[in-house]
């Protein structure tokens, strides 16, 4: 296992939001292990020209088209060969140590890291799993490191709960605190990019249901 985190975090045409979350993410965490960003351009060229060429040590990666953020995700994942995931969104900026706190939990609850660690969104109503961290043996669970069931566009993260939580892998850890930009609560940050994934809201959503109804669970062997 390597001690090494990785935060992948989809974007589309949204370059300032983007960069307020980048600069709440720190280098190192615990004094020395490392943390790697992973960039995901869903056919937003522009956003991956100026972050290939920043020389900052940001993985970037660019997919044709418009493919959403379940697919970005795990094109992200499948080179991911060890150490642990941190699945974020463009929209939200951490607060000081967060990553770290869900670290440390991490390590306390799930020292052979299979599990996953929730992050508290402060001030907003919100999913378990909205985003996490998730341990890397956790991971290996899933074929090709593909943590999101691909059948979803946007809206997916909430069978990562299910799966955790089924084998007494989760936990929410309160002091690991993020505050998300969401437009339900700031109206000026609606944006196109967020109108085209509500495009996807009912389909994704009537998806939870049926396989809520069956008892199926993406990564459950």
């Amino acid at each position: 296992m390597e001690n090494k985190i990785h935060v992948v975090i989809p974007t589309r045409n949204r370059l300032k939001k983007l960069e307020r979350a980048l600069k709440t993410i720190p280098d190192f965490i615990m004094g020395d292990i490392p943390v790697q960003i992973h960039i995901v351009c869903d056919g937003d060229k522009q956003t991956a020209l100026h972050f290939g060429n920043n020389g900052k040590g940001i993985k970037v990666l660019l997919i044709p088209g418009h493919n959403g953020a379940v697919k970005c995700r795990n094109y992200a994942l499948e080179s991911i060969t060890s150490g642990h995931v941190v699945y974020a969104t463009d929209d939200i900026v951490f607060r000081k140590n967060a990553i770290e706190n869900a670290y440390r939990a991490l390590m306390n609850r799930f020292p052979d890291s299979d599990g996953v660690i929730g992050f508290h969104q402060e001030g907003n109503a919100y999913h378990p799993t909205g985003m996490g961290l998730v341990g890397e043996k956790f991971l290996k669970r899933y074929e090709n490191n593909h943590l999101f069931n691909p059948k979803y566009f946007h809206f997916a993260c909430q069978e990562i709960h299910w799966l955790a939580d089924k084998h007494g892998k989760y936990y929410l850890e309160k002091n690991a605190i993020i505050y998300h930009y969401h437009p339900q609560h700031h109206r000026e940050e609606m944006d196109k990019a967020h109108n085209e994934a509500r495009i996807y809201r009912k389909k994704d959503h009537d998806l939870i249901k049926d396989r809520l109804a069956k008892g199926l669970i993406w990564g459950d062997k």
